[in-house]
This record gives structure tokens, C-alpha cells and sequence, in this order.
């Protein structure tokens, strides 16, 4: 055997482990990113408040996105933005009276006693 042949015996496999090994090593950010913005996307679309822990889903997502990955910025602004929101503290729902012509609450004074009804100008 000439010394040409035998260095693609050793060169060819060698070049295809590399070629394999670079294919297994994808970056998984992209698709940890797809799958928390459906999990986002599902809980915006049921109205769950950014502080029911419902939410951490989310965050463990987007945390398990490497360091290294081309989706970690965003990962990173979807984050602080949903620690933002969850640490500002949301007014409470109004109440629905239904006894109320306009399904609200009626005026209250100081007091919280209701005020007398009164005309509105025309």
C-alpha cells in the first residue's frame, strides 16, 4: 500500500467523526424558544396573571436556553420582562354587580356609602 492511501484511511474517518460531532452539537435555542413562546402564547390567551406559577414553566424554559446560543438574548428580554411583571403588583379585578344598570359598581362618598343617583348633562 503507498502512504497516500494510507493517510485516507486515517483522514477519511477522522474528517466524517468531525462532521458528525459538529451536526450533534445544534444550537437548541432556537427550539427551547419556539416551545416557551407557545407556552407564553397559551397562558396570555387564557389570561393567567404574570404572577401565578403557572409562569415558572416559562422562566425553566427559557433558563435551560445555553449561554452560548443565538436565541439567549431574547431569552434574556423575555425573562426580565416577565420578572418585571410579576413583581408589579396588579389592581384587583372590578366587581360585576349585576344589579347595576350598567353592570358596575354605583358611586360611593368618602365614606363608601353609595351617593344619590344624579343626572348626567346632556
Amino acid at each position: 500500500m503507498s502512504l497516500i492511501h494510507r493517510r485516507r484511511q486515517v483522514v477519511v474517518p477522522l474528517l466524517l467523526g468531525m462532521l458528525l460531532l459538529g451536526a450533534c452539537s445544534r444550537d437548541a435555542g432556537p427550539g427551547l424558544l419556539a416551545q416557551a413562546e407557545d407556552k407564553q402564547a397559551e397562558l396570555v390567551t387564557r389570561g393567567v396573571r404574570p404572577d401565578d406559577p403557572a409562569w415558572d414553566q416559562v422562566l425553566q424554559i427559557l433558563y435551560l436556553i445555553p449561554p452560548d446560543s443565538k436565541a439567549r438574548p431574547e431569552a434574556e428580554r423575555r425573562i426580565s420582562r416577565i420578572k418585571e411583571l410579576q413583581s408589579t403588583r396588579l389592581p384587583p379585578r372590578p366587581l360585576a354587580r349585576p344589579d347595576e344598570e350598567d353592570g358596575g359598581s354605583p358611586s360611593l362618598d368618602e365614606h363608601g356609602h353609595p351617593m344619590a343617583p344624579h343626572e348626567h348633562p346632556k
